[in-house]
């Protein structure tokens, strides 16, 4: 580098204003998008839930009823009702998920035979926001009002 350079590059000012419009935007930018990911989440107490399997309704509950139904016999269900929770084992040909779910409005899956397991790590499902998958078994927990945000095909 020649001194002329050096010179000229201590003289030039850290920042352009060309450099501080697009650094405003790109933070802008981020700050639309946090308030629409975390204020349009439907976030409204569980009305029901349905359970599918390979892309079949197998069961659904209605928390306003208290009332449960099986939908169809795309996987083996067996149901006992624990006085304030319901488990249900749902076993299909690759294996079983455990869910546990709530009268008093939650729903999660306790255990499962896959490997890693990711749907018992998952949040449990407490209001509209939010849906439990199990890619290995086909399984897929959602509230009755859930939007997906797209075709999941298992």
């Amino acid at each position: 580098m020649s001194l002329k350079k050096v010179r000229q590059t201590k003289a030039d000012k850290g920042f352009k204003i060309w450099d501080l419009i697009v650094y405003g935007a790109i933070i802008a930018l981020a700050v639309v998008l946090f308030i629409v990911v975390f204020t349009t989440r439907d976030t409204s107490p569980l009305s029901g839930i349905r359970i599918y399997s390979k892309g079949a309704a197998v069961f659904e509950y209605s928390f306003e009823s208290g009332k449960y139904q099986k939908l169809s016999e795309a996987a083996e269900l067996d149901i006992s009702d624990e006085g304030d929770k319901l488990i249900i084992k749902i076993s299909c040909s690759e294996g079983y998920n455990v869910v546990e779910l709530g009268k008093s409005g939650y729903v999660k899956v306790t255990d499962a035979d896959c490997a890693n397991k990711d749907c018992v790590h998952m949040r449990d499902i407490v209001d509209n926001s939010s849906a439990i998958y199990c890619t290995p078994h086909g399984l897929r927990i959602v509230p009755y009002e859930f939007e997906d945000d797209g075709i999941i095909i298992m």
